[in-house]
């Protein structure tokens, strides 16, 4: 995946002048949300460092703004309640169909983010193709690398993912019932293998088949939100990318983005989750 990264800024005069930009194209005050966290206490706690920074760099005020969920997400963007949303790549492709305008500001590209199949060694199982006629389990409905990409590589496959195998939605319970024998296989996120072979034994299970590296989490501003102001953040965001990074990882409770990249965001890069979608049905 190419990264389209800008220069560090290299003077204070150009990051003063940077923030007075900023300052005359944004609102003064910024209403931030992250679709993962539900409470304002949370919220405050996981993102603080990061609100200080964005402050400092815009010369604006940042305000917490807890949503929860996507649909909340969704609800408060296109009513202009809340100006910037960090959400997960299948969010901001339902976010931009259902409020139109919306635009990716940055994205934080995170390591070990993609779908793998996992099935018994000793099971005959190598391929997708041969998952035909089996029982696999996945995560919930709509996650993003444990059901929307595992679809998406099954049909890639030439399966059809209602007639050619049961597929259940098993949550928390779907490496268990791998280990049970009550499926004959999991697609998920990759990040679930290490710790599930370090309990059964990593030469009892096997990958069988690894999915594509998934987008960015994106930094969404809600249409409302000038292209102007939306400049001025991405100059300011990537003067000093891995500042930012430090700033969401300092207070330990957003670990997922340890070793992440932010970039700016190609949009084509998400088409992916789009087909998934359509193919899941999910899509307006």
């Amino acid at each position: 995946m190419k990264k389209l990264l800008l220069p560090l800024a290299t003077t204070l005069t150009l990051a003063a002048a940077t923030q007075a930009q900023a300052a005359e194209s944004c609102p003064t005050t910024l209403r931030f949300a992250d679709t993962g966290i539900e409470g304002s206490e949370e919220l405050q706690r996981a993102y603080q460092g990061f609100v200080d920074e964005v402050e400092s760099r815009l010369g604006v005020t940042v305000e917490f703004f807890p949503v929860g969920n996507r649909t909340t997400a969704i609800n408060a963007l296109r009513f202009e309640q809340v100006d910037i949303v960090l959400a997960g790549p299948s969010e901001y492709v339902l976010m931009a169909e259902r409020v139109p305008g919306t635009k990716a500001v940055t994205a934080i590209v995170r390591p070990e983010y993609y779908s793998v199949f996992i099935a018994p060694t000793d099971s005959g199982i190598e391929s997708l193709e041969d998952l035909k006629g089996k029982h696999v389990a996945m995560k919930d409905h709509g996650s993003t690398t444990g059901h929307i990409m595992p679809s998406y590589m099954l049909d890639q496959a030439g399966l059809d993912i209602d007639r050619d195998l049961q597929i259940s939605l098993l949550d928390g319970a779907r490496m268990q019932a791998l280990a049970a024998g009550e499926v004959d296989a999991v697609g998920t996120g990759v990040r679930d293998f290490a710790p599930f072979v370090a309990q059964h034994g990593e030469e009892n299970y096997r990958i069988i088949a690894r999915g594509q590296d998934m987008p960015g989490d994106p930094m969404v501003a809600g249409p409302h939100i000038s292209a102007e102001c939306i400049g001025e953040m991405q100059e300011a965001f990537m003067n000093d990318p891995e500042g930012l990074l430090q700033a969401i990882l300092a207070p330990g409770e957003r670990d997922k983005y340890l070793g992440a990249e932010m970039v700016l965001v190609d949009d084509s890069e998400y088409d992916m989750v789009r087909e998934s979608y359509a193919l899941l049905g999910l899509s307006d």
